[in-house]
């Protein structure tokens, strides 16, 4: 055994028994599955220089596999056992505060993910690169100039001046700098190092940037008294300096923004920091410039940010210059060092939801961020999320104000459903258009106004399909079918992205005969849409079609200008859009989303009508809706013509209620996935009986466990997939129930794939 206090060649750092040492220990989080951290004593060579929130290398296993890991406590402390030192920092700085270490370790229990992979997520790799910063390089004088010339030295003019201009300056000087104005070179500035008269030293800076933000301006409008009422309630949260949530809810067009620009302002005069979380950039364009032109010192982060971009913006948060930052799931850990509120506008979207481990809500990691900082929340939405609504009726620390008019006291447009089992009857070809839509948006085009169709499935037809033998043509990797897209003469898979050229021919070798295309999507509608009205101006807005945020940009842009008549699309046109001469709205298909199931379906479909709805009829011009289905008689749909959102959530939470759903039961998802469907069935039931062995042996009241059963996707890039879904009655049960299933390592299968995904929000 290697002697005490000395290090061996395996790595160890040894005590002779009983002999206890005071050292500095550090506990690190390994960027590995495992839900532990682990002690290493931190060697000489590295005292003073390793701190929470540092990314180390740490050796792991018997083999001492070096591995990257997060520094999350240090400690000095006696030890008396082996410890293994850490063996490289890896990066000198940090923006992992204690603040969101501590954050990191509650998203970690809570989403069941390992603490070094969820604190990996909380800082961009960007920042961990210090990507943007340029190695700068100074040079000072060390030795004693006066003695040197007393003992003889004799130097060369440029030398002279070299060694002249670090003299007389009290601070390091820039090489670059200090060469042009001396004249002298890069080598006689290293022979001076070599003597030891001169020191070099190097570090990472900003790189300077030009330019100013946008000249902030004062809208002339005042608040109607509701928005001042919001406004003085919210102001009163943020003087209070204490945790609590503020749901505000008002319909579309009733002034959401402006309350949370009132809100952010007052934080900001405080000399603090704001958050406001959005769900897309892209989808918020005319809300991003509304709040530059508002907000100074704003900070703007987003999926097509640059690494350096994404960089500097972490850096500028973290030293206070960026007062408010906006952006999406990555901002709600923003290193703010002051940070006073934090604001999310549409809080009911589901791309929130992060959809890789770890599987967090950027709404609910932003309440726990918040109770941790004693610093209030505001939750914006028309159409708030069911579990919002309840929790701001049945929490102390949740209230809820209402907007309920909208400005101006415009009313809210017209809502009219078709039926398109009527309009298809006797109809051989897909009937893409009731009769009362064409007509209206005829008026429309006549008068000069503009419109929005929504179409929530993108391409031409999502099902190739041979009338002759029945034969339906899927993705070779997933159950379901492909979907054409005619532009392309390519069909796609939506969920693993295999694309194939677009058959012809019925792959039945009895069969053969020519294959037809059947249902709708947004490069059909378009394509109808110019055949009906020939002189209209048609763009469409789908992912086919906007790769870029610019094109997002460029055609809201024209859609500003009027230089486009109609815009179909997607749900990307549902939000975010604040146009004064869209006077009609046509939704296309209404019911689809519905019909794929989950206990959340109608939630979504009455967000989505409503949200599009909401875009007609905000200035001027009268608003008209017309919502096609093939099911109008669904609760949703029928509540979201009238606008009621209040009588849809009881109707909801009656139901869930019945069922045992959230908000009344907190859930977790475990999917198992594996090439063989045999496989895969066998570890989930496998799986099932560890489970329900554990909450009996837990005796976790009101847990219990449903399935296993195929996923509505039982199949997916390849894979088979089975799911098994635990409930229990409330938040803490389910995190004691699955911190038990870890410790007893209950979750661990053969399958491929295991995912655990606390509080779903799709069940697909």
């Amino acid at each position: 055994m290697a002697g005490s206090g000395t290090i061996d060649t395996s790595g160890h750092l040894w005590v002779e028994e009983g002999d206890q040492r005071l050292a500095m220990v550090a506990e690190v989080a390994p960027v590995l599955p495992i839900h532990q951290t682990y002690s290493y004593v931190i060697p000489d060579e590295l005292a003073g220089q390793v701190a929470p929130g540092q990314r180390v290398m740490v050796p792991v296993g018997r083999a001492g596999r070096p591995v990257a890991g997060f520094v999350v406590g240090i400690d000095q402390r006696p030890w008396d056992s082996t410890l293994r030192p850490i063996t490289e920092l890896v990066e000198a700085e940090s923006y992992l505060t204690p603040e969101l270490i501590a954050l990191g370790r509650q998203i970690a229990e809570h989403y069941v993910c390992p603490l070094g992979r969820t604190l990996k997520a909380i800082t961009p790799n960007a920042v961990r690169q210090q990507r943007g910063l340029k190695t700068v390089r100074y040079a000072s004088l060390i030795a004693d100039v006066e003695s040197l010339r007393e003992a003889g030295a004799r130097w060369s003019e440029r030398r002279r001046k070299l060694i002249d201009a670090l003299a007389a300056s009290a601070d390091p000087i820039r090489v670059d700098s200090l060469l042009k104005g001396t004249g002298a070179s890069s080598a006689m500035l290293r022979t001076l190092a070599k003597e030891e008269i001169v020191e070099v030293t190097s570090r990472k800076e900003v790189q300077t940037t030009t330019g100013t933000g946008p000249e902030l301006v004062e809208p002339d409008f005042e608040l109607n008294d509701e928005q001042r009422a919001a406004v003085g309630e919210i102001d009163k949260a943020i003087d209070a300096a204490a945790f609590g949530v503020t749901l505000l809810f008002g319909v579309s067009g009733s002034g959401k923004t402006e309350v949370y620009i009132r809100a952010i302002r007052r934080v900001v005069a405080q000399g603090r920091q704001a958050i406001l979380l959005v769900p897309e950039i892209v989808l918020t364009t005319q809300l991003v410039q509304r709040l530059s032109s508002r907000l100074p010192d704003l900070a703007i982060s987003h999926s097509g940010l640059t690494e350096v971009q994404r960089s500097l913006l972490w850096r500028q948060t973290a030293e206070g210059v960026s007062k408010v930052v906006i952006g999406t799931r990555s901002a709600v850990f923003a290193p703010c060092p002051n940070l006073g509120l934090i604001c999310i506008d549409e809080e009911q979207e589901t791309s929130y939801k992060n959809l890789r481990a770890p599987r967090f809500h950027v709404r609910d990691v932003a309440i726990m961020r918040a109770q941790q900082l004693r610093i209030p929340v505001v939750l914006g939405s028309a159409t708030p999320s069911v579990e919002m609504w309840y929790h701001s009726e049945h929490r102390s620390d949740y209230h809820r104000i209402h907007l309920r008019r909208r400005v101006k006291a415009l009313p809210m447009p017209k809502v009219q459903a078709i039926d398109m089992r009527e309009e298809q009857a006797g109809e051989k070809r897909t009937v893409v258009f009731s009769r009362l839509m064409e007509h209206l948006l005829e008026a429309t085009l006549e008068r000069g106004e503009q419109a929005l169709i929504l179409m929530n499935r993108r391409g031409f037809a999502n099902r190739i399909y041979c009338p002759a033998c029945g034969t339906r043509i899927t993705c070779p990797n997933c159950q379901v079918g492909l979907v054409v897209h005619r532009a392309t003469g390519r069909s796609a898979c939506h969920h693993c992205h295999t694309y194939v050229a677009t058959p012809e021919i019925c792959p039945d070798v009895a069969c053969g005969q020519r294959l037809v295309h059947l249902g709708s999507g947004t490069q059909r509608v378009e394509d109808v849409l110019a055949e009906r009205f020939p002189k209209a101006r048609i763009s469409r807005v789908d992912s086919d079609t906007m790769r870029h945020r610019d094109h997002y940009e460029g055609i809201v842009r024209d859609f500003e200008a009027r230089e486009i008549d109609v815009l179909v699309g997607t749900q990307m046109i549902a939000k975010g859009l604040d146009f004064p001469f869209v006077s009609f709205v046509g939704v296309v298909h209404a019911d689809t989303d519905a019909l794929l199931g989950g206990f959340r379906a109608s939630e979504r479909l009455f967000q989505l009508i409503t949200q599009v709805a909401g875009r007609a009829g905000r200035f001027d011009a009268p608003g008209r809706v017309v919502v096609q289905t093939t099911a109008p008689d669904l609760p949703a749909l029928q509540f979201a013509l009238t606008h009621d959102y209040e009588a849809f959530v009881a109707d909801e939470l009656k139901m869930r209620q019945q069922a045992g759903l959230p908000p009344f039961r907190r859930l977790a998802r475990i999917v198992v996935e594996h090439a063989r469907e045999e496989t895969a069935g066998q570890e989930a039931d496998a799986l099932a009986e560890r489970l329900a062995e554990l909450v009996e042996k837990t005796g976790e009241e009101g847990a219990d466990l449903m399935g296993p059963n195929p996923c509505v996707l039982a199949r997916l890039r390849g894979k088979y997939r089975f799911e098994l879904l635990v409930r229990t009655l409330n938040a803490t049960g389910l995190r004691r129930l699955m911190t038990a299933a870890q410790v007893e390592k209950v979750l661990a299968t053969k399958g491929q794939t295991t995912i655990v995904d606390v509080d779903p929000v799709s069940l697909m």
